[in-house]
């Protein structure tokens, strides 16, 4: 298991190791920037990383891509394709 805590709102949950920052966050029941409902098309659901990167599955060249495609910062994160592989905090501009 780990804790994911969200930014600025601070809320907080425990989720099975593997379990995308999407869900992680619709879990805690926290609204989701997405046209394409999680197909990993619109690069809309992305978010920051503020702590625990590391803790993250690796970024793939398609995810590269989309987020450059969609003019988000490379440091950033599409969040139904990022899966939680230890504790993090992340963070979007409408929580």
């Amino acid at each position: 298991m780990a804790i994911v805590t969200f930014l600025p709102s601070g809320k907080t949950i425990e989720v099975p190791l593997g379990t995308t920052l999407f869900n992680a966050a619709l879990q805690a029941g926290l609204p989701v920037a997405s046209s394409c409902n999680a197909e990993f098309v619109c690069g809309r659901c992305n978010m920051q990383i503020t702590v625990g990167a590391e803790n993250l599955s690796p970024q793939t060249e398609v995810e590269k891509r989309l987020l450059i495609k969609e003019k988000h910062a490379s440091s950033d994160r599409i969040s139904c394709q990022t899966k939680v592989l230890g504790d993090c905090s992340v963070k979007t501009t409408y929580w």
